[in-house]
């Protein structure tokens, strides 16, 4: 395992200013057809398809008039699983890039423009979770206190070295983190400033996936939710169970082979 520089070089650095949390989400699938059939349903987004050309169809998702992300078709042949990639709002894409680099992760698409968007590009941190810095042409607005209904509620990095990888995300993205105590271990908070930017907590054993960001959809009842994954034919990883002082949430696969989450706020007054 690679660890952050601790070398006079690294006190230099500043993350880029920017909001420094996630904005965007995008489902890299085997089928996207399937899997688009499956979150409409789920969550009641409504789609927007851009074609690609020989890369396929981009299919844009909204709840309401929230912007989720997109549904991308991923080559099978490839033998990458059916995953969630979620986008870190950053200052300065090469800059990110550059600096993960240096702290022990690495760059697997270099930054590459987005007509009239912005500027993305795919990273992979030292334990191996995958996400995107990205920067759009116009800021991305301010987050809501309670997460709309099929939006983005909640991030957390399941990872194999937590006290490693909060030095690294404080480093490149300029978060602080607390921990509480929770029955399997320790969990980490990320702050960015007042507000939360996610949380983290060590890969349970026997767990066969690799290190990932998993993102939670705000719905109004995690049980509901559950059985209406099961009924379109996701498979529950975690069943319902209550987040002391927080809310309700489950783990889940689309049929596709995509791990989500799903989470039930029962604080509305929290942010």
């Amino acid at each position: 395992m690679t660890t952050p520089s601790t070398s006079p070089a690294a006190s230099s650095y500043a993350p880029p200013a920017a909001s420094s949390r996630f904005v965007w989400h995008d489902l890299m699938t085997t089928d996207a057809p399937r899997a688009t059939a499956f979150y409409t349903a789920l969550f009641g987004w409504t789609t927007q398809v851009m074609p690609l050309g020989e890369l396929g169809d981009y299919t844009m998702v909204a709840a309401g008039e929230e912007g989720v992300g997109g549904i991308v078709p991923l080559d099978a042949a490839h033998g990458a699983p059916s995953h969630w990639v979620s986008y870190l709002e950053t200052g300065d894409v090469d800059a990110t890039c550059a600096r993960a680099g240096a702290l022990g992760g690495r760059t697997l698409v270099p930054p590459t423009d987005i007509p009239n968007v912005g500027r993305f590009a795919v990273v992979e941190d030292p334990a191996g979770a995958i996400w995107s810095p990205y920067r759009g042409l116009e800021p991305s607005p301010d987050a809501p206190a309670v997460a709309p209904a099929g939006t983005a509620a909640w991030h957390e990095l399941l990872t194999t070295d937590p006290e490693a990888m909060a030095a690294f995300y404080g480093d490149l993205a300029g978060w602080t983190h607390e921990t509480m105590p929770m029955p399997t271990g320790p969990y980490w908070l990320f702050r960015r400033g007042g507000a939360f930017a996610g949380g983290m907590m060590r890969r349970p054993d026997g767990d066969p996936s690799r290190p990932h960001w998993l993102v939670y959809f705000a719905v109004a009842g995690a049980d509901a939710a559950a059985a209406r994954i099961a009924e379109l034919g996701g498979t529950i990883v975690v069943p319902p169970t209550d987040i002391e002082d927080w809310g309700r949430m489950a783990v889940a696969v689309d049929p596709t082979g995509g791990m989500f989450g799903v989470l039930e706020n029962r604080k509305p007054d929290t942010a």
